[in-house]
């Protein structure tokens, strides 16, 4: 009986880990639109980066706290579109990656493309953003002048 069980067990294992793991992006996919509506708000981002967050620019390394208080300095409404272009969560145990791109629309109709990393970790049972990189996409090259 132990071992029927026990094998059972070592069936079903598969099936609810699959289940959790799609949770999980599920979870992250939310935390990421959420952060996505929130760039210009401190007080959102407060609870989705976690206190030793550090974000990666092309300027430098700035931890959560350079962020938030530039943000407070600097808080600013614009009518910036944004949405995302092939986002992708792999998920490592409690640990997350994030990767794709954010397209960016002014009212002008001119777009800026950002490729980005983002890693979560889940501590306390929630998701928060322990590490952000960002890189602009390069303008295409005119291939005329090469």
């Amino acid at each position: 009986m132990k071992i029927l069980i026990s094998t059972l067990l070592l069936l079903a294992l598969p099936a609810f880990s699959q289940a959790v793991t799609e949770k999980a992006k599920d979870e992250i996919v939310a935390l990421e639109n959420r952060w996505l509506v929130s760039l210009d708000d401190p007080q959102a981002l407060e609870s989705i980066l976690a206190d030793d967050f550090v974000h990666v620019l092309p300027s430098g390394i700035i931890t959560k706290r350079q962020q938030l208080d530039f943000q407070r300095m600097y808080q600013r409404i614009d009518h910036i579109k944004r949405n995302f272009e092939g986002l992708r969560v792999r998920i490592y145990g409690d640990v997350a990656i994030a990767n794709g791109a954010v397209i960016a629309m002014d009212e002008r109709g001119s777009t800026r493309k950002t490729y980005f990393t983002d890693v979560f970790a889940r501590r306390n049972g929630r998701w928060q953003a322990v590490n952000a990189q960002e890189d602009p996409a390069e303008p295409p090259r005119d291939s005329a002048k090469h």
